[in-house]
């Protein structure tokens, strides 16, 4: 809050610093006479010719000069600045368009040195004569619309100086704008003054103008590269359309006429549209930035109004000062009603980075009044338009600066937590690694899992056993697997899970429910143990089929397949050459010379198995393969443990 009070100040003194008064020293013209004999050129600057100048406007094609025309006719007097309308002094009715002249007697001080003239806003062409001498002229005048040629906005005459008297004559005509008369203030001073005057409006035109066009272009850069941030896309046209109006502005003493030659008529329109965008995007702007009830609804009816003046400022003649840019301007004005209704509510409900852009919309609202009290003769300048868009930059600056710290601030956030999950990422990859190599050693069937319950691992006889794939389940959770597999009651796993039951030690449970795939339970002995591996705790399940006890049937059924089995993997012969060489079954041939053994497959099924078995025959089948049989592996071994358990049985 310091940092914004600071602002603050500086932005109200940097404003009352750019504020133009008169004050005392303020002198007027009356009845086409101006005494500045004490006006003191070196310490007050240049002079302003305001006042009542001696006028006369006709519509004649004369050769007389102008100052001979006055002569003839009724001394009448009309202001300068101020457009054509009303009535002169004497009550003469005014037209908008026809020829003028004025008239002014100026008196000075013998060393006053003043020998120049600053002449803008003339509408539409003048010619300036001092003391008799034709000094400037903007175009050439005519009595129509075919012989006026306009030309240029700008004069700045220099004359020579003949006595304490400096007699000036303005001969005006207007055909080519709806408005005529002149505007703007009249400046007398040195040379050197109206020239330092004209570099210092162009320099900070120039300066103003040139920062505008950066912004815009920078801000529309950040708009390409991150298309969703559309206040850049706005505040970037906003930006180049001021930096257009400034460089055509008066204020920048006509800055775009030093390097390009432009039409008379187009230069004016030039300077007039960039208004017609200007508006509706300010407002576009602060909706996006803070959007609004209704803020589409405003947005969408000051774009049809800036449609409809843009329009018609592109078909009709050019038109500064007619009724049509001035019902805009006054209707556009409004716009600032609403968004100064919406910023007090927007700092009244807190919301975030309004109170960055107080200052700037102070200052362009003082910029655009400074203009209507312009336009309406109130103040003599306009001067204060570029320092009122330079405010508005530097608080949108604040704003953005802001922003961008707390963004960068998150971006370094994420960034260190992109970090971290990279680094947890790569460990997990080591750690299943190392848990693949270790675990796919062994024949037990194991399950993997870390601190969250996340399955890193499970060996091939764990997806034998269970009928999960360890490329499907790695990364998932214990629990979001089970459940999705038709299994939601595995409270008694999770139990067992606990780090306070694991890390104990080995942790056994025997006939345990274990959900396996296809929403299938096998019943299973379990053991949990905790190890670490690469800094990182593992929680490994063992999973292990329950011992199923077999009776005497059972038991004859599977030694006998255990037989068959082992005779034809040591002798490499069929179950027929078994019950041939063993004499112990029967061999009935067939036509097709098949041979079939329907007793013996009768022994191999529990549901063929006959209710009063021949368990000599079964007894002498095993001891014939084993005595037959010269490896001793595994099926082997099976075998002859199978055969002693059975003779126990009987």
């Amino acid at each position: 809050m310091n940092s914004i009070r600071l602002f603050l100040i500086i932005f109200i003194l940097s404003l009352c610093g750019c504020v133009q008064t008169g004050g005392d020293n303020q002198v007027k013209a009356a009845q086409g006479y101006l005494d500045l004999s004490r006006w003191d050129f070196a310490q007050l600057g240049l002079a302003p010719l305001d006042g009542d100048w001696e006028f006369y406007q006709h519509s004649i094609n004369s050769s007389d000069s102008p100052r001979l025309l006055l002569r003839k006719t009724k001394k009448d007097f009309f202001p300068i600045p101020s457009i054509w309308r009303g009535d002169t002094t004497q009550g003469v009715p005014l037209t908008s368009q026809g020829q003028g002249i004025y008239h002014l007697r100026v008196q000075l001080a013998p060393e006053s040195g003043a020998d120049s003239l600053y002449i803008a806003g003339m509408l539409s062409v003048c010619r300036v004569w001092v003391n008799g001498d034709l000094v400037a002229a903007s175009g050439t005048p005519g009595n129509n619309i075919e012989l006026e040629i306009p030309q240029k906005h700008l004069l700045t005459p220099n004359f020579p100086r003949a006595g304490r008297y400096v007699d000036i004559v303005l001969e005006l005509s207007n055909f080519h704008n709806k408005e005529g008369g002149i505007n703007s203030s009249i400046l007398i001073g040195t040379r050197d003054q109206i020239q330092d005057l004209i570099n210092n409006r162009r320099i900070s035109g120039a300066i103003t103008g040139g920062a505008l066009l950066i912004m815009g272009i920078y801000h529309l850069i950040i708009f390409l590269m991150l298309r969703s941030n559309r206040e850049n896309l706005y505040f970037g046209l906003f930006c180049i359309l001021w930096c257009i109006g400034t460089v055509f502005s008066p204020s920048s003493a006509f800055l775009v006429t030093k390097f390009f030659t432009f039409d008379w008529g187009w230069y004016i329109k030039i300077c007039l549209l960039p208004a017609g965008l200007t508006v509706p995007l300010l407002l576009i702007f602060y909706n996006s930035l803070f959007p609004q009830k209704y803020g589409e609804k405003v947005n969408l009816i000051y774009l049809v109004f800036g449609g409809i003046y843009i329009v018609y400022i592109l078909v009709s003649p050019p038109s500064a000062y007619s009724l049509g840019p001035l019902a805009y301007f006054l209707v556009s004005r409004t716009a600032y009603v609403y968004l100064f209704a919406s910023f007090i509510n927007d700092l009244r409900k807190k919301r975030k980075g309004a109170i960055y852009l107080a200052p700037g919309y102070l200052a362009l609202a003082c910029a655009e009044l400074n203009e209507v009290f312009f336009d309406f003769n109130i103040f003599n300048s306009v001067d204060f338009a570029p320092y009122g868009t330079f405010m508005f930059i530097l608080s949108y600056s604040l704003l953005m600066s802001a922003r961008f710290s707390e963004t960068l601030s998150k971006y370094e956030k994420i960034s260190g937590e992109l970090e971290t999950s990279k680094k947890d990422e790569h460990d997990h990859k080591i750690v299943h690694v190392r848990l693949s190599k270790m675990l796919n050693t062994v024949d037990e069937a194991l399950l993997a899992v870390n601190s969250d319950l996340i399955i890193d691992f499970c060996n091939g006889s764990f997806e034998k056993l269970s009928g999960f794939q360890d490329i499907k389940i790695q990364g998932h959770h214990l629990v979001q697997l089970f459940e999705s597999n038709g299994h939601h009651e595995i409270e008694d796993l999770l139990q067992l899970l606990r780090p306070q039951s694991v890390a104990a030690g080995k942790v056994r449970k025997d006939n345990f429910k274990f959900p396996i795939a296809d929403g299938k339970i096998l019943n299973a002995s379990i053991s949990m143990w905790q190890m670490e591996v690469e800094n990182e705790t593992i929680y490994v399940i063992s999973v292990s089929p329950a011992a199923v006890v077999l009776d005497k049937r059972q038991l004859a059924v599977q030694i006998m397949n255990s037989s068959i089995e082992c005779w034809e993997k040591s002798a490499d012969q069929d179950k027929a050459s078994l019950a041939t060489q063993s004499g112990l079954w029967n061999v009935y041939m067939e036509k097709d010379g098949y041979s079939r053994t329907q007793t013996l497959d009768r022994y191999l099924s529990e549901e063929t198995l006959p209710s009063r078995p021949r368990w000599k025959n079964v007894y002498a089948t095993v001891e014939f393969v084993l005595a037959n049989t010269a490896a001793r592996d595994a099926t082997y071994l099976e075998l002859e443990k199978g055969i002693a358990e059975l003779k126990k049985m009987s």
